[in-house]
């Protein structure tokens, strides 16, 4: 008997121990529940069945993870972070929890849901999730459809420092053809390539291209509302030619500011891969080149988003929004009407121009030659104009104002002159005798057409554009000095305009005493771009300083950025023989009745082509001191071919 209440109390005890093994030190339904949405947070769904109770209803991995996909990729989700798991209740035999979870998007913010986690024990050392179909989100369960809908702001403007126009809504007009009233082919393909520059083979290929209707109007070019009114009398008549006018991005001054304002079009997969913060989509028209392209995120604002949960059988619910955010006007230092005046000064001349305000170092006017018009691209160029455009040996797509590296020729003496006289190497009573030739370690230096000048002053070198003795003077001067005075000019410096700007280069003019001879008259490998050349003479409106150039207006009371690099007395030294240059030397051809201008001609020589160079300072024009730089590429004489359109330029400018 006694034996017999030994082993039931034996039995009492090792039951009651085996239950608290199993309540203490078994699973317990808390670590079943965060594995769970430790899973559901990685999203890795694999095997995720696991947790579920078998006995009662419960989604698949793979509708899991379908569900959640969905929700995933209309929402941006990027992260999910399980924020809160409290406990409600802990039996036996049942256990329920609240928990919430933050996801995480790219275009949205944050978005926090909540819900209960219901667990219940299966067997002896197991729990289970009841699945309660309130994931991703509690209120509209895993079969849940998702959409987001995305509204386009309106695109910025881009406005010269008048507040007209140079990029901005407006309208182009398109024109094609209609196949079946082309009556005469021959004279119709010499229209169009006369006027838009369309080869023959292309359009006849576009409107006999295969599925096109008789009826069809059939794109070919786009043009601006200026170039339409050129083209509209002399086209119109031809049977077959129609145009059609489409509300779109606008370019006023089209060919005269291409390379400033460049063009929209649609967006690359390697844009879309670049800047996956802008969240461009396949399809969009952006900014592609010049300040359109360098200013996108700015001009194109950002996207309105909405995104909508479609449940199963139920009406649309807005769930998350972003505001639209229309883009941003931009405002440059750009006179539209000088930048005409200069692109049309230019002509058919290959090359650029340059105008600055000397004091300010804000560009007025970056004229390069040839051009291209934006507006072409509007609407779509065709693969045809795109790769004549491209392959033009003339480059109307390469910005020769601020990307064209150059060798300076004589312009440059004004450089080796004003260092040789601020170091005081050299005063303006130093003389020279000129034989017509400097002879330096074997190589000969000449002047321009064998002259030879004898016995004369510092000055004359200068204003006759002597190479033998400003090369002379580079000698005197020393390699290190004139690469100084190279740096104090930040003539070295790629400028941040928003648009590219190439680096000056002085090459290494103390490699020898031949490089440094023909470096100081601008040859060698001195390379400078036209904006450099017109920086240049920023230095003598302000008594030796150069201002920091810029594209933007300076904030309200700010002061633009001065650099020293002359002595006021050497600047006015300087002053009075470039004044000499234009009144009785290498630039007369670039004076201009009742206008203070000063200056330098330059005639470079490179792979046996010969540019074309003017740069210099008109003082006072309609209140400013205007630096300025002309290049014509392959021009030959500076003085003979450069000069003559300073003249135009300013005479244009003052409204003579």
């Amino acid at each position: 008997m006694r034996t017999a209440v030994f082993i039931g109390l034996a039995l009492v005890v090792a039951a009651a121990a085996g239950f608290l093994a199993i309540m203490y030190a078994g699973p317990s339904p808390l670590a079943a529940a965060e594995q769970y949405l430790e899973q559901i947070a990685s999203r890795d769904f694999a095997g995720i069945e696991q947790y579920f109770a078998e006995d009662k209803p419960h989604p698949t991995s793979a509708e899991l993870e379908e569900g959640f996909r969905r929700f995933a990729q209309a929402f941006g989700l990027e992260e999910i972070e399980r924020t809160q798991l409290e406990a409600q209740s802990e039996a036996w035999r049942a256990a329920e929890y609240t928990y919430k979870l933050r996801y995480t998007s790219r275009f949205f913010e944050p978005l926090e849901v909540g819900s209960t986690l219901r667990l219940s024990r299966s067997g002896l050392f197991a729990w289970k999730v009841e699945w309660g179909d309130d994931l991703p989100l509690p209120e509209y369960g895993l079969d849940a459809a998702y959409r987001r809908e995305r509204e386009q702001p309106a695109r910025g403007y881009i406005y010269d420092r008048n507040g007209d126009v140079l990029a901005g809504q407006g309208s182009v007009v398109a024109i094609g053809v209609q196949p079946n009233r082309i009556s005469d082919p021959p004279r119709l393909h010499q229209a169009l390539q006369e006027q838009l520059g369309l080869d023959p083979t292309y359009v006849q290929s576009q409107y006999e291209a295969p599925g096109v209707q008789g009826h069809w109007f059939v794109p070919l070019a786009t043009v601006s509302e200026e170039e339409y009114a050129r083209v509209d009398p002399i086209l119109r008549p031809i049977p077959g030619i129609f145009f059609r006018r489409e509300e779109s991005r606008a370019y006023p001054l089209g060919t005269a500011a291409g390379h400033l304002t460049g063009y929209i079009g649609e967006v690359t997969a390697n844009m879309i891969e670049r800047f996956p913060e802008r969240e461009y989509t396949t399809g969009e028209v952006v900014g592609r080149s010049g300040l359109e392209g360098a200013f996108d995120d700015v001009l194109r604002g950002r996207p309105g988003l909405k995104l909508y949960v479609e449940p199963s059988g139920g009406e649309a619910v807005l769930l998350a929004e972003r505001p639209l955010v229309h883009g941003k006007d931009i405002y440059l230092t750009i006179d539209g009407g000088y930048q005409a005046t200069a692109a049309a000064v230019l002509g058919d001349y290959a090359g650029a121009i340059v105008v600055l305000d000397a004091n300010t170092g804000e560009v007025l006017a970056a004229a390069s030659a040839p051009s291209y018009d934006p507006t072409e691209f509007v609407m779509g160029i065709s693969a045809q104009r795109w790769a004549d455009l491209s392959n033009d040996p003339l480059q109307p797509l390469f910005n020769r104002a601020f990307q064209g590296l150059y060798p300076p020729g004589s312009i440059f003496k004004v450089l080796t002159a004003a260092a040789a006289l601020d170091q005081g190497v050299h005063t303006v009573a130093s003389q020279f005798n000129d034989s017509g030739e400097l002879r330096v370690e074997g190589n000969i230096v000449r002047n321009f057409e064998q002259q030879a000048f004898g016995l004369h002053v510092f000055p004359d070198a200068v204003i006759q554009s002597i190479n033998t003795t400003m090369a002379q003077v580079g000698l005197d001067l020393g390699a290190p000095l004139l690469q100084e005075y190279f740096s104090r000019w930040k003539l070295n410096t790629g400028w941040d305009l928003g648009l590219s700007v190439r680096e000056g280069q002085i090459g290494d003019p103390a490699r020898s005493r031949v490089a440094l001879a023909w470096s100081a008259i601008g040859q060698d490998r001195v390379l400078l771009t036209p904006l450099h050349v017109a920086q240049l003479f920023t230095v003598f409106a302000g008594d030796g300083l150069v201002p920091e150039i810029v594209l933007q207006p300076r904030g309200e009371g700010e002061e633009p950025q001065l650099y020293e690099v002359l002595t006021p007395d050497t600047a006015g030294e300087m002053r009075t023989i470039l004044a000499r240059v234009v009144q009785e030397g290498t630039g007369t051809a670039a004076q201009v009745s009742g206008i203070d201008l000063i200056g330098k001609t330059g005639t470079a020589e490179t792979s046996g082509t010969t540019h074309a160079w003017f740069g210099g300072l008109a003082f006072d024009v309609a209140g400013r001191d205007l630096a300025f730089a002309i290049l014509v590429e392959g021009g030959g004489i500076g003085g003979r071919i450069a000069a003559p359109l300073a003249r135009e330029l300013f005479s244009r400018l003052s409204g003579q």
